[in-house]
């Protein structure tokens, strides 16, 4: 649900599909600083392509993004046969996601690998997740880059960025098809409070609010096995924020597989 008049909020209900909303924040992050040329761009593109490898160090990656690629893959061809489904649509999901099992299956050693094994990058590494641990004085090799054209750094982030390509098709599908398994339903928050009973035998991977942008209130979610509970907040800048008093109605979209 893309609209301008909303802000959505995401609830992660899980380890793995938190991991892909970090990945997908980070990668989004990486593409706005290596699309700028200043050098304050070009230190936070490098600083998100390290940011990256910390989050991706982990033996179970692989094999996990491919449960859930596989999981989609088993639960959407048992809608085939349905009498009302799109299948022209869903053939065309089903190989998108047999391709991207493909893709992910063809990534071979620890993703990132070459980058772990660059000496410039990995002398950098600490410095650069320290606070000013990369200025001039500290590491001059990194301040020598730096001074570089923008076409000559931007060239060789993307070059370092480039071993992520395939995890981020694989994030970005498993994204897609978590947000789009429901439509968003319409509710109301009255004085501000909203709670409501889950399923426990639905396997629920994400819960998306959406909120009217001119209210100016931002949900605090709860979530246990058996319910959801949503407090809605004034935006206080200045002490602690409290729960409105007003009724908020809003969308809101239990994501599964």
């Amino acid at each position: 649900m893309q609209n301008d008049n909303f802000i959505t909020y995401e609830q992660p209900l899980n380890e793995h599909i938190r991991l892909c909303q970090r990945l997908e924040y980070l990668f989004q992050q990486t593409h706005h600083h290596i699309g700028l040329e200043s050098t304050w761009d070009s230190e936070a593109a490098l600083t998100t392509i390290f940011n990256i490898l910390n989050v991706i160090d982990r033996p179970d990656l692989k094999n996990k993004l491919a449960q859930s690629l596989n999981q989609y893959a088993a639960n959407l061809a048992q809608l085939e046969n349905l009498p009302d489904i799109n299948k022209q649509r869903l053939s065309r999901i089903l190989e998108q996601l047999q391709n991207t099992i493909d893709l992910l299956h063809s990534l071979h050693g620890k993703i990132g690998q070459e980058l772990r094994e660059n000496d410039f990058l990995m002398a950098l590494q600490q410095r650069i997740l320290t606070p000013a641990g990369a200025c001039n004085f500290n590491a001059p090799a990194y301040y020598l880059w730096l001074q570089q054209p923008p076409e000559f750094r931007q060239k060789k982030l993307i070059e370092w960025f480039e071993p992520f390509k395939g995890l981020e098709i694989v994030i970005n599908l498993l994204i897609k098809l978590t947000r789009s398994s429901v439509k968003p339903q319409d509710e109301i928050a009255h004085a501000g409070f909203y709670q409501t009973n889950l399923d426990p035998n639905l396997a629920y991977q994400m819960i998306r609010i959406f909120v009217p942008r001119d209210f100016l209130v931002f949900p605090e979610i709860s979530v246990g096995r058996h319910r959801v509970t949503i407090h809605f907040l004034e935006l206080n800048l200045e002490t602690k924020s409290s729960q409105t008093t007003k009724d908020v109605p809003f969308k809101i979209a239990f994501c599964k597989l």
